[in-house]
């Protein structure tokens, strides 16, 4: 009895002991102290640059363009859910919504869909001030063929974005914009079932793989999928598809097929899924060393997971490297301005960039700022670290060339074209969030804190292209506040000011901001509208202003020639408005307008007579 007493005594011994092993994991405590800093870093940050006038780092400064519920609220339930005791009180709810996701994975994929569908569709973007929103939906709208504007959109690209919304709108089952929000909201719940399935692919459980699938859910390329019609959102979904496969394929051997296709339709979509190529190397590289001795790689599933991109990529090949040299060469890597800067190394850090960039990297994935901190701190991860490794070769092509490509518009306005980029560095993120919370016990309510603070940010990223008047008021804070923009990028963003204010019929705020673009870019359309703009604002001298100046760089417009005779009529400069008339009438013989303007000068000029008339009978 005492030698069982004494084993009994033993054996609890040793299982105390190897739970005070289990709850301190030196490494990863040391990884989740680094993770609570950087999230502590970003909640300071974004309370200091709310009340900071400018743009330098646009995304920590939303705060000034929200309502006090969607800015200071989101902001206090990040902040609190850094205070461990608050955190340990959700921390239990937390973790059966994660443990749901390897229980029940049908049912956790479905919900994670759905509440990014949700999102999405409710929150849709009003602001429309991303990218080339405006031309895209244009496109649709006035049933303009996407080869004249878009050249260099590939098949994919054309069917998603123009044929398909066109059938719809022609339908009568949506307008353009409906079309675009229903596939961003399918594309939102795709993202966010891959986010679920990451984190169950990663064997996560608990609170770190809500963890985990946050990250990868709320970045803010989710604004990607609230009406903007362009491939980037579908790259998004993607490179989501590549990470999530690619891990798959590593731990269990399958995947390679769902990877092939994302390669496959990638290239169909857009050029920049070459970026998706060397990840798929690397993978079937790792996949063949370990399971092709054993004859896997002879099935015809893995067959076609090999040929499917293989084919694409050989098809696809010539037309994108056509675009590559003679179109993004000349307007994103080479334009004017960059070659003026001493070329594409020289522009690369030049001016306002860095802080672009480092905006571009803040919004997309904020806890990108806490990678270094942690691959040093977790150290290499017994079998895991090809894992990271295939993940940073998928992210590196897309970051590799952040620095060189300069979109026509500015990184401020053509963020979209990094949203694949975000996120693939979000599954490196949530790939580190998911092994040091998966690791440490003393800080598994950390897991909170994470899961709010990528919620939040990105959320108030919805929100402030939701609110119009508030969205508006931050594209226009770019182009008043410090820093100084290059002249390109005012002249653009007041002109996208001028059209959007024009169609909400807020016709001062347009003509204001016309009059704004035509000092850097005083092209005949932006004069034209600007005059447009003034006259529906019942500013009849500044609409006869803007006529001449556009007159003056394009003699032969028969629009400013009506408008100037227009504008001279009512202002009654009879003399300006019959030149102006008459020159319409030479340039178009058979313009009715410019006979109804003579007409119509022909009878106040009698009128006048009839008056002066009976004045001297009098």
């Amino acid at each position: 009895m005492s030698k069982r007493r004494s084993g009994s005594a033993s054996a609890r011994g040793m299982s105390q002991a190897s739970a005070r092993e289990t709850a301190v994991n030196p490494p990863a405590d040391r990884a989740a102290v680094a993770l609570w800093l950087t999230l502590a870093l970003l909640v300071a940050a974004r309370a200091a640059f709310a009340f900071v006038p400018g743009t330098w780092l646009w995304p920590l400064g939303l705060h000034r363009f929200l309502t006090p519920v969607m800015g200071w609220g989101l902001w206090l339930i990040a902040a609190l859910a850094l205070i461990p005791a608050l955190s340990l009180r959700i921390q239990p709810a937390l973790a059966r919504w994660g443990d749901a996701i390897g229980r029940s994975p049908a049912l956790a994929v479905t919900a994670w869909a759905l509440a990014a569908a949700t999102l999405a569709w409710l929150m849709p973007d009003r602001v429309r001030f991303v990218g080339d929103f405006l031309l895209r939906q244009g496109t649709v709208e006035i049933v303009e063929r996407p080869g004249v504007l878009f050249p260099q959109a590939l098949p994919l690209d054309v069917f998603l974005h123009y044929t398909l919304p066109l059938r719809l709108t022609a339908a009568h089952v949506l307008d353009a914009n409906g079309a675009a929000r229903l596939l961003g909201a399918v594309e939102a719940a795709l993202l966010g079932g891959l986010a679920c399935t990451f984190a169950r692919t990663l064997e996560l459980r608990g609170g770190a793989a809500l963890a985990c699938a946050a990250v990868v859910l709320f970045g803010g390329y989710l604004g990607m999928f609230t009406g903007f019609s362009k491939a980037f959102a579908e790259m998004s979904v993607l490179v989501a598809v590549a990470g999530v496969s690619a891990i798959a394929a590593l731990r269990t051997g399958r995947g390679l097929l769902p990877l092939g296709l994302a390669a496959a339709l990638g290239i169909v979509l857009h050029r920049s899924a070459l970026g998706i190529y060397p990840s798929l190397a690397l993978v079937w590289g790792l996949w063949l060393a370990r399971h092709g001795r054993r004859g896997a790689w002879k099935r015809p599933r893995t067959l076609i997971a090999f040929a499917v991109p293989l084919a694409a990529l050989a098809v696809m090949a010539p037309r994108i490297l056509g675009t590559v040299m003679n179109t993004d060469t000349a307007v994103h890597f080479t334009p004017p301005e960059v070659l003026a800067q001493g070329g594409m190394l020289g522009a690369a850090f030049a001016g306002t960039r860095p802080w672009d960039l480092a905006s571009l990297l803040l919004m997309l994935s904020p806890l990108v700022l806490a990678i270094p901190a942690l691959v040093a701190m977790l150290g290499r991860r017994p079998g895991r670290g090809h894992e990271l490794l295939v993940l940073a070769t998928l992210a590196l092509p897309f970051v590799g060339v952040m620095a060189v490509i300069h979109p026509a518009q500015g990184l401020f306005r053509d963020w979209d074209d990094f949203a694949a980029t975000g996120v693939a560095l979000s599954l490196i993120v949530a790939w580190l969030v998911g092994e040091t919370l998966r690791d440490t016990r003393r800080f598994a309510w950390l897991a909170v804190a994470v899961a709010l603070g990528v919620a939040a940010p990105a959320i108030q990223w919805l929100a402030v292209h939701t609110d119009t008047v508030r969205g508006l008021a931050r594209v226009r804070a770019f182009v008043t506040d410090p820093p100084e923009r290059p002249p390109a990028q005012r002249g653009t963003t007041w002109d996208f000011l001028g059209i959007r204010s024009y169609r909400l019929d807020r016709f001062p705020e347009a003509q204001a901001a016309f009059a704004r673009a035509a000092e850097t870019s005083p092209s005949p359309r932006i004069l034209h509208e600007w005059a447009l703009a003034a006259a529906m604002a019942g500013d009849d001298p500044t609409a006869r202003i803007a006529y001449v100046r556009l007159l003056e760089k394009d003699p032969a417009n028969h629009l400013g020639w009506l408008g100037l005779a227009t504008a001279s009529m009512r202002l009654r400069d009879v003399p300006e408005a019959k030149r102006a008339a008459i020159e319409l009438a030479r340039r178009d013989p058979g313009n009715a307008d410019a006979r109804g303007i003579l007409d119509e000068i022909a009878r106040y000029q009698a009128s006048q007579a009839d008056s002066a008339g009976q004045v001297r009978t009098r």
